[in-house]
């Protein structure tokens, strides 16, 4: 017909499928959600994709779950699952909590694997600030028995790999947190992420949250990709540059980035360059 125009649709198209509140477990009556982002084809299609666990940062407070769909749509668009988790704010419960509920929320996608066209067996967990220390923790300890809770015990919650963007490593560095007038007092951040205590005054609740003390050459942990801004005053790029060498003294696989001028949660992290970054380092672990 004069003026048709035609195109061909050949089975291979790929969209993202948004999957709101997705309720990955329930604690104390207080249910702990996903927001997902799933690539989906035609039905008749078999396919899997890695998935992504990413952690939104909000200093162990309440989180604003929707920040980064944007960006998790970004990374469907390249061929991942992308989760981003509720973990449960230090108003109603303290530390490990946030790493507890990381480490729920692997299981849960592992066990879900089939429904979300999830591969298993290459699942990463990713955070930003507070979410950057959850999951350096939760990827860590992943294999060992700690900070962690019978929810869906029998799934391992081990990862390929780690992102870390500009993550909180030492809440016990008061000169790391030059905008927090308040550092290490019961009411701030860090001292309501242990119960409302002082982080100097308890080093025995503080001490578990320090993830350099997880950190030894005997212990396997996945490859991990560590961003930090150099203009950074809320959490300092020393932080970052502080566990990057123990990393590389204990002998851990490690690339580590500093983004010159950028501050915290900087838009600079979120360029399509560093997307390259990210999406080729996970390309790299996962089998």
């Amino acid at each position: 017909m004069e003026g048709v125009h035609y195109l061909k649709a050949d089975g291979t198209e790929v969209y993202g499928v948004y999957k709101h509140d997705v309720c990955y477990v329930e604690r104390d009556g207080v249910k702990r959600t996903f927001q997902m982002i799933v690539p989906e084809m035609k039905p008749d299609k078999n396919y899997t994709y890695p998935a992504i666990l990413y952690v939104q940062g909000s200093a162990w407070m309440k989180q604003d779950n929707y920040k980064r769909l944007g960006v998790m749509a970004r990374l469907a668009q390249r061929g991942y699952v992308t989760a981003i988790l509720q973990y449960r704010e230090s108003s109603i419960a303290s530390y490990p909590a946030p790493v507890e509920d990381a480490k729920t929320g692997v299981r849960f996608l592992r066990m879900h694997a089939e429904e979300y066209h999830i591969d298993p067996e290459n699942i990463v967990i990713m955070g930003d600030s507070s979410g950057g220390h959850t999951a350096l923790a939760a990827g860590i300890t992943a294999e060992e028995d700690c900070m962690d809770t019978e929810s869906y015990s029998g799934v391992s919650c081990s990862v390929k790999a780690i992102v870390d963007l500009y993550g909180v490593t030492d809440i016990c560095q008061k000169t790391d947190f030059p905008t927090t007038p308040n550092q290490g007092e019961p009411d701030s951040p860090e001292g309501m992420l242990i119960g409302g205590n002082n982080v100097y005054e308890h080093p025995e609740l503080s001490g578990p949250v320090i993830i350099s003390n997880y950190v030894k050459a005997e212990k396997e942990i996945p490859p991990i990709l560590m961003m930090h801004g150099t203009a950074d005053d809320t959490v300092s790029c020393d932080q970052s540059i502080r566990l990057y060498k123990k990393f590389l003294e204990e002998g851990k696989n490690v690339t580590f980035y500093l983004v010159e001028n950028a501050g915290h949660g900087d838009i600079a992290f979120w360029t399509e360059k560093n997307m390259d970054i990210i999406d080729g380092f996970i390309r790299k672990y996962i089998s």
